[in-house]
């Protein structure tokens, strides 16, 4: 089923193997390319339009002035990703030293590297 009208037109990079081609069309026809949700000027409504929480303090989630502070805004609670990179991070060590064995796998090593960058993300977490 062609693309019509749309989103960007399929294209075939030049100079391939044989067969290659086709198949690089019809997964650009099979999988729609993202397209960024358009926000028009004014989109929003009016600048000086009425407040929509009028019984709200200007400051409120602020360590200052009136209103509630930074203490009533919603905490984030750490996704199930980001525990599980702490707990990997423990292992990490060793997971390195084993990564650093000529008799590593590339499938291994990657993990290694998704761990200790995993690690990186999660640090300040808790």
């Amino acid at each position: 089923m062609p693309r019509g009208g749309k989103g960007q037109k399929v294209q075939a990079a030049s100079g391939q193997e044989y067969g290659q081609r086709v198949a690089q069309e019809e997964s650009q026809e099979a999988v729609p390319l993202h397209q960024e949700p358009t926000v028009r000027p004014g989109g929003m409504g009016s600048l000086i339009r009425p407040t929509e929480r009028p019984n709200e303090a200007l400051t409120a989630g602020a360590p200052i002035g009136p209103g509630p502070g930074p203490g009533a805004l919603p905490q984030k609670r750490p996704s199930a990703e980001q525990e599980m990179s702490v707990r990997l991070a423990a292992y990490l060590p060793i997971l390195e030293t084993k990564a650093a064995q000529p008799d590593a796998s590339a499938n291994f090593r990657m993990f290694v590297r998704r761990v200790r960058h995993l690690a990186s993300d999660a640090v300040g977490v808790f």
